[in-house]
């Protein structure tokens, strides 16, 4: 007859030595299996693989040698110097696109530095927060587009040509950079008060621009003005220049920025008429 002692079946034919308890074996606890992207080490195998491991989702669209390096990626031939202006212009052209495309509120680091293939980290090398990279931004381009509408009005030698030259650089630097002249007259003016002095420092420059050359109008006798008798000349090339932003504006809000050389026949006969005898 069997029986159960200390837990273990036993029959009484058996020997007691055979029934003894038979320590239980203990199997260790497998770790749970972590997913790791596999490393695409051979060209071959880079090849090989998807689109979406090998180029950021946001420069799929741009031509293969205007694509960012990749974050942690550098050219180490180069000095620390040059690195941290390619580092510097990466940064500002994408910041140029983000902006541009998704307007102060929405913009984020995050969006800029995949976009220029960087790291967060060097973002902030460069830059207290977003609103410090949106400022150098509108120095830099208000920089260079100053310098070429001024180079290409002091090209020319005839006091009313330069005036025409003038406005045609203006529109048609809008017309060539149309994301550019989005953060220039919409994003920027959503940004702070600080960033709205800063634009009207940017227009004080030209419209000190337009005073020169309707002042060297006046000297040469060329032009079909006159000094107005009241001698408000500065106000009224004030009054002029914002209506040249306020053209702009239109053409910028509208997503017709390609189009806005349309306007300088008009602005060019609104300063004449302005300064008309």
């Amino acid at each position: 007859m069997a029986s159960l002692r200390s837990g273990v079946l036993y029959s009484g034919s058996m020997p007691r030595e055979s029934a003894k308890r038979v320590p239980p074996v203990k199997v260790k606890a497998k770790a749970p299996a972590t997913r790791s992207t596999p490393k695409i080490s051979s060209p071959r195998m880079r090849a090989a693989a998807p689109i979406s491991e090998r180029v950021p989702e946001s420069q799929r669209e741009l031509p293969e040698s205007q694509r960012a390096p990749g974050r942690g990626k550098y050219d180490r031939t180069r000095s620390p110097d040059e690195r941290q202006k390619d580092q510097m212009r990466r940064l500002l052209e994408a910041a140029g696109i983000v902006f541009a495309e998704m307007g102060w509120a929405d913009a984020t680091v995050e969006a800029i530095v995949t976009r220029a293939g960087m790291s967060r980290r060097t973002f902030y090398e460069h830059f207290d927060d977003l609103k410090e990279c949106l400022l150098v931004l509108h120095q830099k381009v208000s920089k260079v587009s100053f310098r070429a509408v001024e180079s290409q009005v002091q090209a020319q030698t005839d006091p009313p040509e330069m005036l025409r030259t003038g406005i045609m650089a203006f529109l048609g630097g809008i017309a060539m950079f149309p994301h550019m002249a989005r953060v220039m007259f919409r994003v920027v003016r959503s940004a702070g008060p600080e960033f709205e002095r800063v634009h009207e420092q940017m227009m004080a420059r030209f419209a000190k621009l337009v005073l020169d050359g309707v002042e060297a109008s006046f000297e040469s006798g060329k032009g079909q003005g006159k000094r107005p008798a009241d001698g408000q000349v500065e106000l009224r090339v004030f009054a002029l220049v914002s209506g040249m932003e306020a053209v702009a504006m239109r053409y910028v809000l509208r997503g017709e920025e390609a189009k806005a050389l349309e306007a300088a026949p008009i602005l060019m006969d609104m300063v004449q008429r302005t300064f008309r005898a």
